[in-house]
């Protein structure tokens, strides 16, 4: 049966704002919406039409309270026969998702940026939010384009697919799928180019000159703030605790804070000891600090418990570990000396696929300088713990190719070769059209499907010193 709907948005002025055909199912979750649904039924037997006012995550009070206020005005219109529906980013209602055929899609453009202080920030989706020298994220749900500018540096590149990454394992349950542009040769990736057009619509004119990462370093070491949240004198009390760089050792589980990144956004985190009052009064404080600092009123905030930490949010800080994350090997090892894993029995019926290791084909890169440096078969299984590899592992399934493609991540390398391996990961997995399951394997972690294509034994030496040369072209 067919059926006929309207939806429309309202933004900052508070104003309905009609949304084209094209981009039905498309949401802003910073927005809020109302969608009629009257279907060829209900039109020629006058039936009741349906009306749904969806709210955004980040959407502002206003805002919500205008949706309220507009569909009361669209009932009375329509004579007050529509039934009203209230949803919620997240928790749609089933006869809501089916107006749309390709599923609701929710949108949002993220801004990375910087040499020292990389930062990312949410713009407006739109080619007018871009320029040629940064990085941009398109989050389509489960989607996510990386957007590289022509003259963005190596860093934003990296901080960027980390980022990437985490939405998708953090906030997606690994079920997104990231790929990359690079702005210098968009023609290279026509199809994902179609997406953005999709998105952003046609791009006209030229794309913003870059803005200079160093004053953007500064600035944001001055604008990206922490606020203490307290009421231990009876009354709520916001004090200023440090700029950029941000370290996760700042936060305390007894207390709430804020991070003002500029007046662009306001980041909620409530400590799982803090007070009941606390606790109860974070979004009340963000919106007492907005008008204290006379912000706009659209001023996005986002409210998040310890341990449910958007991604956003952790790359703010110069580095930040999860209270699961794996901090080290059962046993310590002086520098020099070899931990040995032992043989282990391994049934071939764990893998995934269940390929045959006879026919199995292994390529073994180690990050170098943020760039892959093949490493010699003659040292495959042999692993250092100050660096990261990549493991491209291929097999044959049904007369096809199949791959796994693990990412190994020593304890003692830096930071950025850890985040080298996650951004030079996506490339190998673009190079094989997405192709490839990717694996995050931590030193001493090591899953046995993993052992299995080394013969189940590693060996794996503390520090980086007297390598084995690697094969280079």
């Amino acid at each position: 049966m067919m059926t006929e709907q309207t939806q429309t948005a309202f933004r900052d002025d508070m104003k309905m704002v009609p949304v084209p055909a094209q981009g039905f199912g498309n949401f802003f979750e910073g927005d809020c919406y109302l969608v009629l649904y009257v279907s060829p039924n209900q039109r020629s037997t006058g039936g009741s039409a349906d009306i749904h006012y969806w709210i955004g995550g980040s959407s502002s009070q206003d805002e919500q309270g205008a949706a309220a206020i507009l569909v009361s005005q669209l009932d009375e219109t329509l004579g007050g026969s529509p039934i009203q529906h209230r949803e919620v980013q997240g928790s749609e209602s089933p006869k809501f998702r089916s107006y749309f055929k390709n599923g609701i899609i929710i949108l949002r453009l993220l801004h990375v940026k910087g040499r020292k202080n990389v930062t990312a920030a949410e713009v407006d989706v739109s080619w007018s939010s871009f320029n040629k020298g940064d990085i941009f994220l398109l989050d389509m749900g489960k989607a996510i384009v990386q957007w590289n500018g022509p003259q963005s540096n190596r860093r934003e590149k990296l901080k960027a697919v980390l980022l990437a990454q985490d939405i998708r394992d953090r906030e997606r349950g690994g079920r997104a799928q990231i790929t990359v542009v690079e702005g210098s040769d968009e023609e290279d990736t026509p199809g994902l180019m179609k997406i953005m057009r999709d998105v952003l619509g046609q791009r006209t004119g030229q794309l913003k000159d870059a803005i200079p990462d160093e004053g953007h370093d500064v600035s944001q070491g001055n604008t990206v703030k922490l606020y203490h949240v307290s009421d231990k004198s009876g009354k709520l009390v916001v004090q200023e605790v440090a700029s950029q760089p941000l370290t996760q050792d700042l936060l305390h589980s007894t207390d709430c804070y804020i991070v003002d990144q500029g007046g662009s956004s306001l980041l909620v985190w409530k400590g799982r000891k803090a007070s009941q009052e606390e606790r109860r009064s974070a979004l009340s404080s963000a919106v007492g600090f907005i008008k204290a600092k006379n912000y706009p009123k659209s001023t996005n905030v986002e409210v998040m418990a310890e341990g449910g930490e958007s991604a956003i949010f952790k790359h703010l800080f110069k580095s930040w570990m999860d209270m699961n994350q794996t901090q080290g090997l059962g046993s310590t090892y002086s520098t020099g000396k070899i931990a040995k894993v032992e043989q282990v029995k391994f049934n071939i019926m764990e893998l995934h696929a269940r390929p045959e290791l006879a026919a199995q084909q292994r390529m073994v890169w180690r990050i170098e300088n943020v760039e892959l440096a093949e490493v010699s078969p003659s040292t495959y299984g042999q692993f250092y713990g100050g660096d990261c590899y990549l493991v491209l592992y291929t097999y044959q399934r049904a007369n096809r190719q199949h791959y796994i493609l693990y990412m190994w991540q020593g304890l003692h390398a830096t930071r950025d070769e850890v985040t080298a391996s996650a951004y030079q990961a996506v490339n190998v997995d673009n190079q094989f059209n997405g192709a490839p399951v990717q694996v995050r394997v931590i030193m001493g972690k090591e899953p046995r499907h993993f052992l299995a294509i080394f013969k189940g034994r590693l060996i794996i030496f503390e520090d980086r010193r007297h390598r084995l040369p690697v094969v280079r072209e």
